[in-house]
């Protein structure tokens, strides 16, 4: 069928507007923007430009810091020390004005001393001698206080004043006023003059002279105070003004420093965020940003009333294409093919998985048909490889973005089965389609947001250990969550590609309830294939989850299931992630098919975990034995520790011990429970120490030797 125009209805346009023809697609020219509606807008057409922070610019930050903070300090240390110098100055200034007051204090009292002595000579009486005595008390109290305020300057300048006026009030009681109380004015007169006058003289004399000093002194410094004072009330307002415009200054170049900062790290976001959202091989929108936009799609359509379609796209024979040459080759199909994808569907083509991709058209089904029979012409004429396509178209009544996906996924698989190559609509096979209810997922979608899940631990046991070496973490759907089990919890999950969002919430409950691991025990963790075929690492989340529990990643080990191998670059490149950050690694259900030696050839694990249905079958069927004991071979070979899974009977434990196995897990030695179980079921035969032992010893055989 001749193509002969491709219309995208936008918002305005759905009644008959422009068109795009299959020539601009196939020649590789993007839709123009204005083709699409707003939810195309939240795609990056390409990573925002890279800003790396200028070296000088951090520089100046820390100088500018630097600066503010000598400035702070300098004004604290100006503040500090003008405080201290002023209350130094006051003290002393407090100090010497004491002194001075009591110096002329003691001075008042020697004179009121000498003019009550010249009173008493010429009016002798009991009330002058009184008032004599009391004045010469209040000489020697002054004396003392002078040198109780000042002991270390004062005490060879006041012990000599003491002695003086001593000798002063000896020669006066002793000889002056006895002579004047008996008349004897010739004898008073000589005793006055001979002993009171010299002695007193001194004494007035010293008394003044310090009196003068400490007076002076007192002066002097409180000129010092007050220009120290004055030249405060200048200086202080300056040196402040000062500091308040560096700080200022400073201040606002921080703030530009911090500008510039807030800018270069809002870009190193966006381009984070596009990293996030981004394929890293195809450079498409990645299973993330698919997401979103699909579910901003969903609503813009419900509340616009505008269509978009759906397709999903399957590179045909991918997995030959990676073994006849090299996943390095595989690599380069898929990233041309993201180019392909990027000219013709410029920000609405997405790489959800590793050889699944997906399309957000804004048309309808006879549009978004042509577009994807254009998209096929380009990949004829390139010569590439050739695709299969399901299709589906938004309506009324879709209710989800997973009702959609599981139809566009519907219609992929019809595709694949009529022999690939070509597409299939949803809206052609929705009579006989099997969708999950709605019921079904609205339960999914509660479960998720209620962050729900039951978490059982099955002891894994060591040949002859007396204790569990390891216990694998086993998520269960809580009862009234609506499903039948984990297996149909997570077909659900997978079908509506939201196997890692499950994964994550299984491993956050097992790690929030591993307080009570035992000491040295391992815990064994299980991811889905679809967790592990991603760009993003998971190494840094389960990191992070893995230490929030209190635990080390040494302590770890993640199961991979043969099943992967349908993934298997993405996987090897997860599991070398998580091998380098640490975790132990496992690959679980080795034997259930035909992929588990391919991926033990190409994937380094810890351990190998056998299938149930290899175990059960072995001791009966040779088939199964010589399945088992391959990979025993393998085993001793390389050093991988074997675990034999589903043991139910003691004649299964027994010919997996012989076989070399030096792990056992299963009902017979323990069932899932809510906690750790730390001793050996019943009945297993106990070891004459009284400890229960697995297995009795068993004789040497040729598939052990």
């Amino acid at each position: 069928m001749k193509v002969t125009g491709v219309r995208y209805l936008t918002n305005r346009q759905a009644a008959g507007g422009k068109t795009v023809s299959p020539a601009a697609l196939t020649s590789g020219m993007p839709l123009r923007s204005s083709e699409f509606p707003r939810w195309q807008e939240l795609r990056l057409k390409a990573d925002p430009p890279v800003t790396y922070l200028p070296s000088f610019l951090s520089a100046t930050q820390g100088r500018a810091s630097f600066v503010l903070l000598l400035t702070f300090l300098g004004l604290t240390f100006f503040a500090v020390i003008t405080a201290v110098e002023t209350r130094i100055m006051t003290t002393q200034t407090e100090h010497s004005v004491r002194q001075s007051d009591l110096f002329q204090t003691a001075r008042y009292w020697v004179g009121a001393e000498e003019s009550l002595e010249r009173k008493y000579r010429l009016e002798p009486g009991p009330g002058i001698r009184a008032r004599h005595s009391q004045a010469a008390a209040d000489v020697v109290t002054s004396l003392r206080a002078i040198r109780a305020n000042d002991p270390a300057s004062t005490h060879d300048r006041i012990d000599p004043l003491l002695a003086l006026h001593d000798q002063y009030l000896d020669a006066i009681y002793s000889g002056l006023f006895p002579a004047v109380d008996a008349g004897d004015l010739q004898r008073s007169l000589e005793i006055d003059h001979q002993l009171v006058d010299p002695v007193f003289d001194a004494l007035q004399e010293q008394v003044t002279a310090a009196a003068t000093d400490h007076h002076e002194d007192a002066v002097a410094r409180l000129d010092q105070l007050t220009r120290l004072q004055n030249q405060l009330v200048v200086l202080t307002p300056l040196v402040f003004v000062i500091g308040l415009l560096v700080l200022a200054f400073f201040w606002r170049l921080m703030q530009h420093s911090q500008a510039r900062l807030d800018q270069a790290n809002r870009e190193t976001m966006r381009r984070l965020k596009a990293e996030a959202t981004t394929d890293s091989l195809t450079s498409l929108g990645n299973h993330r940003a698919f997401q979103e936009v699909l579910g901003l799609a969903l609503q813009q359509s419900r509340s616009e009333g505008h269509v978009f379609s759906l397709v999903r796209l399957d590179l045909d024979e991918f997995k030959v294409i990676n073994d006849r040459h090299g996943h390095l080759y595989g690599d380069q199909v898929l990233a041309s093919f993201g180019q392909t994808l990027s000219r013709l569907f410029q920000g609405t083509a997405y790489r959800v998985g590793g050889d699944e991709f997906a399309v957000l058209l804004p048309a309808d089904l006879p549009q978004a048909l042509a577009a994807v029979e254009a998209l096929r012409d380009v990949l004829k004429a390139q010569k590439l490889l050739t695709i299969s396509a399901g299709l589906t178209v938004s309506a009324a009544d879709t209710a989800s973005p997973d009702d959609l996906q599981q139809q566009a996924d519907q219609a992929l698989y019809e595709a694949k089965r009529r022999g690939r190559d070509r597409t299939v609509t949803f809206q052609s096979i929705a009579d006989r389609a099997t969708l999950l209810p709605h019921e079904q997922v609205e339960a999914f979608r509660q479960l998720l947001h209620a962050g729900a899940m039951d978490v059982a631990f099955q002891p894994i046991w060591q040949r002859g250990a007396a204790h569990p070496h390891a216990y694998e973490a086993l998520a269960r759907p809580p009862r009234k969550a609506g499903f039948d089990g984990p297996q149909e919890l997570f077909d659900v999950a997978a079908r509506l590609n939201r196997s890692m969002p499950l994964d994550e919430l299984c491993w956050t409950t097992a790690l929030g309830r591993c307080g009570a691991l035992p000491g040295g025990a391992l815990l064994f963790l299980n991811l889905s294939p679809q967790t592990l075929d991603q760009d993003a690492p998971l190494a840094p989340r389960l990191l992070d989850a893995v230490h929030a529990a209190g635990l080390c990643q040494g302590q770890v080990v993640i199961e991979i299931t043969e099943r992967s191998v349908g993934h298997l670059n993405s996987v090897l490149a997860q599991a070398g992630q998580l091998r380098a950050a640490g975790f132990r690694l496992a690959l679980d259900d080795v034997g259930a098919g035909n992929s588990g030696l391919e991926m033990l050839r190409q994937l380094q694990v810890d351990f190998v975990k056998i299938d149930r249905s290899v175990v059960a079958a072995a001791p009966t069927d040779s088939t199964a034995n010589a399945v088992l004991a391959a990979i025993m071979a393998y085993a001793r070979q390389t050093g991988v520790q074997v675990i034999v899974e589903g043991i139910e009977t003691p004649e299964m434990l027994e010919h997996g011990w012989a076989m070399g196995a030096q792990y056992a897990q299963g009902y017979l030695l323990g069932r899932p429970q809510p906690g750790f179980v730390a001793q050996a079921p019943a009945d297993v035969p106990a070891r004459p120490d009284g400890e229960r032992e697995l297995a009795a010893p068993i004789p040497a055989s040729p598939a052990s030797t």
